[in-house]
């Protein structure tokens, strides 16, 4: 990214991956971390770093398509969940990025498989939607785990909501 572009992260759930990379990119103090989470819980733009807060699904790429209209100078990144393309702000964002030709707009849709509730495909199959969405509009689809790299986190959507208690953190450090 160039120092103007701009990144939007919509899957505001996702916010301790985000705090953490910023910390790591030293954004924001690894001290303020804890702190964060707690009172940001979502991606808050009080938080260094964070362009625009974000919290309900599709918010952040009706943002960032916003964002890239209003200047195109600079390109703006934005990552979505995939329970996002079950949205109809989402579709309509893009359906406005195509229609302005909007090409410093990237998106990005972290497709894990999970979502809230369960399991994505058993609450509403986004593959046929995610293969038109990328007739229409060019995205980036990458596939990921949740939890990778921890055995008892991986692909548990408990761990959507659910906090590490001392013993499963211990146990989840060691594995990293």
């Amino acid at each position: 990214m160039k120092s103007n572009d701009v990144f939007i992260f919509s899957k505001a759930s996702g916010v301790s991956a985000l705090y953490a990379v910023l910390a790591e990119k030293k954004i924001i103090p690894k001290s303020k971390v804890a702190y964060y989470l707690k009172k940001y819980p979502l991606a808050s733009s009080k938080v260094p770093g964070v362009f625009v807060s974000t919290g309900s699904l599709g918010h952040g790429i009706a943002i960032a398509a916003g964002v890239a209209f209003a200047d195109r100078t600079r390109d703006v990144y934005c990552l979505i969940s995939d329970a996002e393309v079950q949205e109809g702000s989402m579709w309509s964002s893009i359906l406005f990025a195509r229609h302005h030709k909007l090409e410093n707009l990237k998106v990005i849709v972290d497709k894990n498989g999970l979502q809230a509730c369960g399991r994505t495909r058993d609450i509403i199959d986004i593959d046929v939607p995610l293969y038109k969405l990328q007739q229409l509009f060019p995205i980036e689809v990458v596939y990921t785990v949740k939890g990778k790299g921890i055995r008892f986190m991986e692909s548990d959507n408990s761990w959507h909501y659910r906090n590490l208690t001392k013993e499963e953190m211990e146990n989840a450090l060691c594995q990293i």
